[in-house]
């Protein structure tokens, strides 16, 4: 069989899988995700009777994504300290620091509550693909987090808010998302409360931005 029939076969199922699911859960599926979840959606979006679960693929995929989103934040954070110019930034680091591994924890909480192995979902290396995934909006790409490591002071700090911001915007994409095609009420509350806290990080972050570039 030739490539071209390959990818022709492979965007149909693509397709049909997004039609089917929606974008977050087909994300999820072309990636490998949610495989080893016991509360995958059917066709129709709704969890399996026998999986005794509130989890439905969407849910899963959010949590699994979500995950690897928030290291991905805590690993940009850790690069503040030693080369922000502004004290407000390093303490607003440590503060993303601190909520990224809360939201870790909450995730882990929440497939534990339903009856999944945290172990198993979370643990799914997207390193080999980072440059590939554009179904994690905002999530820093190896070539952004090598040039943020080659700048200090205000440079850094402009650099830093302008990614951070995006960054947050894709987690606030993300939730939006699962409010329209998960069914779990603490995915729910979950998105929510990342739709609410990072839009005020992004708003406080574009005050420091005008005002830094202008010094």
């Amino acid at each position: 069989m030739s490539d071209d029939t390959n990818s022709d076969e492979t965007h149909d199922a693509t397709r049909r899988s997004v039609l089917r699911n929606g974008p977050l859960a087909s994300a999820g599926l072309a990636l490998g995700l949610a495989g080893t979840a016991p509360a995958a959606a059917d066709s129709k979006g709704t969890r399996s009777a026998a999986s005794g679960s509130d989890l439905n693929l969407a849910d899963v995929t959010f949590l699994q994504t979500m995950a690897y989103h928030h290291r991905g934040g805590i690993e940009a954070a850790q690069l503040v300290p030693e080369r922000t110019g502004h004290d407000a930034l390093r303490e607003f680091s440590q503060t993303v620091i601190r909520n990224q591994r809360q939201g870790i924890d909450r995730i882990e909480r929440i497939l534990t509550d339903a009856g999944l192995e945290p172990g198993q979902l979370l643990e799914v290396d997207l390193d080999a693909v980072r440059d590939l995934v554009t179904s994690i909006p905002g999530n820093l790409r190896p070539n952004e987090l090598a040039y943020l490591r080659t700048l200090e002071g205000t440079a850094f700090d402009l650099r830093f808010v302008e990614r951070f911001a995006n960054h947050h915007s894709g987690a606030i994409q993300l939730s939006q998302l699962v409010l329209q095609e998960g069914q779990s009420p603490a995915v729910e509350e979950m998105a929510t409360d990342i739709i609410d806290a990072q839009r005020a990080d992004i708003v406080q972050m574009y005050r420091w931005y005008l005002d830094w570039a202008s010094q």
